[in-house]
């Protein structure tokens, strides 16, 4: 049977540790790494919901792509979600930035989400971004229809274009200041999340094309493929994704 070092090593292994940001804080924040492990969750987030989740399907460990412990803890008590995770014996691993940059990590699955073809690497300077072809050239209205489809969208911000799009480039969670990399690459438009106000105007003012289509849904691409790779990797256990992760915010339209 594997243990709980065996998925931390598997997933070090796809997306190095080693490679995360400075600021961040991915690796094995909860559990013993020595515990059998027959069942697995796998959620974007470890949010109450997903902690109570992962209790009542048996799973001993979740993983996660944004990390359960962020920044340094001044307390330890029963509101902090990694305190509950410890309190009720389920391990949690989170890899973050390092799985951001990784092959086969959440921009290629974006990219592989979207349906580009030929997908590539833009050189960015922190090895993010991926920019791929559509099947057909679209008008920017269709073009946001197929992001909001693929993506199961609840909104859409956008700055509008009148030429075709064909060319897309992708980072998913919080790209926008990337943006001048996907126009030098050649994008026709650019799907990220989480982008500053100053950016959408500067954006608008160069007339790019570029769709703000939620730090969750760009990265969420990442979970059922990750629990693919677990399940041909791990076949002793079993890998479930979360039925009860979502989107915290919701989306309102006039």
């Amino acid at each position: 049977m594997s243990k709980i070092i065996d998925f931390y090593n598997y997933i070090d292994k796809i997306a190095p540790f080693e490679t995360q940001e400075s600021w961040d804080n991915s690796g094995f924040l909860v559990g013993d790494g020595n515990r059998i492990v027959k069942k697995v969750l796998l959620a974007l987030d470890v949010t109450e919901p997903v902690l109570n989740e992962a209790e009542e399907k048996g799973a001993e460990l979740i993983i996660s792509h944004h990390p359960v412990i962020f920044g340094a803890l001044k307390e330890f008590h029963p509101n902090n979600i990694a305190f509950l995770a410890a309190e009720k014996g389920i391990a949690v691993i989170s890899a973050h930035t390092c799985l951001d940059i990784a092959e086969g990590g959440v921009n290629d699955c974006l990219a592989a989400a979207l349906e580009l073809k030929n997908t590539v690497k833009v050189d960015d300077g922190e090895g993010l971004m991926r920019m791929g072809e559509l099947e057909n050239e679209l008008s920017c209205e269709e073009f946001i229809n197929h992001v909001a489809k693929k993506l199961n969208v609840g909104g859409i911000k956008y700055t509008p274009t009148e030429k075709m799009i064909k060319k897309v480039a992708v980072c998913g969670g919080s790209g926008g200041d990337l943006f001048d990399f996907a126009i030098s690459a050649g994008a026709d438009a650019y799907v990220t999340a989480n982008i500053k106000h100053n950016l959408w105007i500067e954006m608008r003012r160069k007339g790019f094309c570029v769709l703000d289509a939620g730090h969750f849904c760009t990265e969420n691409t990442v979970i059922e493929p990750l629990a693919k790779k677990l399940s041909e990797e791990f076949k002793d256990t079993e890998i479930i994704v979360s039925e009860v992760s979502e989107d915290p915010a919701r989306y309102w339209a006039k």
